[in-house]
């Protein structure tokens, strides 16, 4: 089972250490429709790839990547449950630094990059480290006195006042949030001159850029996009129909009028198809097939799923 984790600062580099004594509250991640949701990873799935759990779609996608010491694929994920959850890239997507914190009495209630809800105790001083066994996650306070630490799958995520402004390892690497006058994400940065720019139109990101700092000219130290890793395109109810990678290959998306996915066209001309039981955030795959012949497969669900 998992522990709380704590850092000790000891030279030359942080350590990690485990905690003696173990303060679980073991509580299930949710995905948005309240069903128990463990991370896409871990979820028993089929095809493109269907919930076996839930029957939802988990559509992984991975557009990019910033290296270092603590490297950062830039992920989106689009979930059947989440149709009604819009985190900047459309309804239903979600993406690797849609993370949020809302404290509420003594319950924290953290939303990750999958669109799914973890429930923790607030940590106290007399309570600073707090483990979710069925979650594998831990929370506990941070360095500083408005600093909250979610710790799962070796990473740490930072929050202040409820938004995400770091990301690190156990060895203290470190991935930094900065935000525009508006509060939304700008910049990832690795602290070594490396970092991603998110480009938006209104509340939505359009494109991310990979950027390095370097002098141009006479000019002092500025950050200067090398290339596009993705851009994005909406239709006019801000739904993601359209997904162009740095080498101009897109790939396309059509939903329902309540934006379940129905089609995902891929560049190369190939394209899958769902059809569903139930609407909405209920819905549930009960055929998935390819435009070529290989793959049509049909799913049965009862009430437990």
């Amino acid at each position: 089972n998992p522990v709380p984790l704590v850092r000790v600062n000891k030279q030359p580099r942080t350590a990690l250490v485990k905690q003696e004594h173990v303060d679980d509250v073991p509580v299930a991640s949710k995905n948005p429709k309240g069903d128990a949701a463990a991370s896409a990873d871990k979820t028993a799935t089929h095809g493109c790839p269907v919930s076996m759990v839930t029957g939802e779609e988990l559509l992984t996608l991975t557009d990019g990547e910033l290296d270092g010491f603590l490297p950062f694929a830039w992920t989106r994920l689009y979930r059947t449950s989440a149709v009604e959850i819009d985190c900047g890239l459309g309804f239903g997507w979600s993406h690797g630094v849609a993370h949020c914190l809302s404290v509420s009495g003594e319950s924290v209630v953290w939303t990750d990059h999958e669109n799914r809800s973890t429930v923790f105790p607030l940590p106290t001083v007399s309570r600073p480290a707090i483990s979710n066994s069925l979650a594998e996650a831990a929370i506990y306070l941070g360095a500083s006195p408005d600093e909250l630490v979610l710790a799962q799958a070796s990473r740490f995520y930072h929050f202040r006042d409820g938004l995400l402004v770091s990301i690190s390892d156990a060895y203290d690497n470190r991935l930094r949030i900065s935000r525009d006058v508006l509060g939304r994400i700008q910049r990832l940065d690795n602290g070594v001159g490396r970092a991603l720019l998110l480009r938006y139109d209104r509340d939505h990101i359009v494109a991310v850029d990979y950027q390095v700092f370097r002098a141009e000219g006479d000019r002092e130290f500025v950050w200067v996009t090398e290339q596009n890793v993705v851009s994005y395109r909406y239709d006019d109810a801000w739904r993601l129909i359209e997904a162009t990678n740095a080498v101009g290959e897109s790939e396309r998306y059509r939903y329902d009028d309540q934006q379940v996915i129905q089609e995902r066209e891929l560049a190369g001309g190939a394209s899958f198809f769902w059809a569903w039981e139930r609407s909405g955030k209920a819905a549930r795959c009960v055929r998935h097939w390819a435009s070529f012949s290989q793959m049509d497969t049909r799913y049965a669900w009862d009430d437990n799923g």
